[in-house]
């Protein structure tokens, strides 16, 4: 018994293992798949997408302050000086508006993804 790398994912398995625990890689054609693992399998993957897809959405998030704060901190200098103010000018309307546009792309995709993780579970 010994560690070998899976022909498809590349991770390390047993080599006596049927099917790779990463991937599902079976390298016996004739190998029996065990429902529950299949269960457990989609399970960790959809987890793992839904937590990348979180994580991507802060991301997006901090895009949008990155835009905002400065936007804020001129419009209260120019509040302090007297001046007229206009958002519209400043370029952080810009990066504000490809925060929220990455973070509700980011959200459509978590959508589908939860909707297509529940349309493929087995029935119980």
């Amino acid at each position: 018994m010994a560690l070998v790398n899976c022909p498809a994912c590349r991770t390390k398995m047993s080599s006596v293992a049927k099917v790779c625990p990463q991937c599902g890689f079976s390298r016996d054609a004739d190998a029996e798949i065990d429902p529950e693992q299949v269960r457990l399998f989609q399970k960790r993957l959809f987890r793992d997408r839904m937590y990348k897809l979180r994580m991507f959405s802060y991301v997006a998030m901090t895009i949008t302050m990155v835009g905002a704060l400065p936007m804020l901190w001129d419009y209260i200098q120019g509040l302090e000086n007297g001046e007229t103010v206009i958002l519209l000018n400043h370029w952080g309307v810009y990066v504000i508006a490809v925060g929220f546009f990455m973070y509700l792309v980011i959200r459509i995709f978590m959508l589908m993804i939860r909707k297509s993780y529940r349309a493929n579970l087995p029935v119980e």
